[in-house]
């Protein structure tokens, strides 16, 4: 399948987010899938829950891309999210070949306990289908100060200092590796490739659950890309809403 993320590229040098920043821009404007919208800077950047993500101005890796899976149907659209972080972890494995890095449900993208990245997918439908997803993408790279001690960049990791074009270009390429695999329905082999780097699995972990503090053993995801948890000998089911991941806390979550 021919290669298309990345095939039109918008530069913003500064926006509220790189989410909305797309979004408009497909109002008024006839775009191809695949299309990236990057900044320098975000002053209004997001992540999941509406927390907000913390970033100096040309530092980080801060994009969106617009994709059309309308060959998924609603039911399906948590492998779009899959994919795309198993696409961001390996980005960062090949740039870290000797750190652990895991993806903390549903989203954050993880090294050694702190945060080097976060996903935030937002879908829009056409009656039983996906119409178009806005996959934004922040990766922390050059950055060597955060407000909140457990976020982490690369340069801190290896003490280089990165391309941001050369890197954006390679994460271009593995977008389209996964979003192939995608278009292919390999649900199953994204299913169990998530699991295998999915943070604290088969291990205890601790939520707020309905208010209130609990342990739990997380046990993997189901196919609606709910989490699912033992507690008290009863395994549960989540989504991202109706629970909070105590276990790692920052302030780009």
């Amino acid at each position: 399948m021919n290669p298309i993320t990345g095939n039109h590229i918008i530069f913003i040098e500064e926006t509220g987010s790189t989410n909305e920043a797309l979004k408009l821009e497909e109002q008024f404007h006839q775009l191809p899938e695949g299309t990236v919208l990057y900044t320098h800077y975000q002053n209004k950047g997001k992540g999941q829950l509406d927390a907000k993500w913390e970033s100096e101005p040309a530092q980080n890796l801060l994009l969106s891309v617009l994709y059309a899976p309308k060959f998924l149907k609603i039911e399906a659209q948590m492998y779009l999210n899959l994919a795309v972080a198993l696409a961001c972890r390996h980005f960062l494995a090949e740039l870290l070949p000797e750190q652990t890095l895991r993806i903390k449900w549903p989203n954050d993208l993880v090294v050694n306990g702190h945060k080097i990245g976060g996903i935030l997918i937002e879908n829009s439908l056409a009656g039983s289908q996906l119409k178009t997803s806005i996959v934004g993408i922040g990766i922390n790279v050059n950055q060597l100060k955060f407000q909140y001690n457990q976020a982490i960049s690369l340069a801190q990791i290896t003490g280089k200092n990165y391309e941001l074009s050369v890197l954006r270009k390679r994460l271009y390429e593995l977008l389209d590796q996964y979003y192939t695999a995608l278009q292919l329905k390999k649900f199953d082999w994204l299913k169990n490739q998530y699991e295998n780097h999915l943070l604290q699995k088969g291990e205890t972990a601790v939520f707020i659950i309905n208010g209130q503090k609990k342990k739990a053993e997380i046990m993997g995801i189901g196919h609606q890309g709910k989490l699912f948890l033992m507690i008290d000998g009863e395994i549960f089911s989540f989504l991202n809403k109706e629970l909070v991941y105590c276990s790692l806390k920052s302030g780009n979550e």
